[in-house]
This record gives structure tokens, sequence and C-alpha cells, in this order.
């Protein structure tokens, strides 16, 4: 059941970050499109990728905390004689 709700989570943390980097791609058509000065537009494409590189960062945080907690959960018992 564990594994079903961290699929879920990992599922949702891709969808954020896909939102995220649509979003900064958006922006920054946005700015480009706005301004005639070429070093706006360098800086436009720059804010971009530092966003969608935190984004992809920010989702593999994510899903590191979704299967640590997966993880966490499992109790493996050995059997014993007595």
């Amino acid at each position: 059941m564990s594994s079903m709700k961290a699929k879920a989570e990992d599922a949702a943390s891709s969808a954020k970050a896909a939102a995220h980097k649509a979003k900064a791609t958006a922006d920054e058509k946005v700015a480009k499109a706005t301004t005639r000065d070429p070093a706006k537009k360098r800086e436009a494409e720059e804010r971009k990728e530092d966003r969608k590189l935190e984004a992809e960062s920010d989702e593999r945080v994510e899903k590191a905390g979704h299967a640590a907690d997966s993880s966490g959960q499992r109790t493996f018992t050995t059997g014993t004689t007595g």
C-alpha cells in the first residue's frame, strides 16, 4: 500500500515540476517578446534555465523523500525457533 502512495506522490511531484518548467518557459517568452535589448533576452533565458534546474532538483529531493518514507515503513522479521 505504501508503494502505491509513493508512486502517487512521485507522479504529483513530476506534475508539479512540469508545471514550474512550463511557467518558466512562458515567462521567458513574455520577457523576450517585451524587450529589444539582447542582454535582457539573455538574462531571460538564463532565468528560465535556472528555474528549470531548480524545479528538477526539487523534484528529485521530493522523490527521494518519498522513497525514504516507503522504505522506512517496511519491517523485516526473522524466524527463530526457541
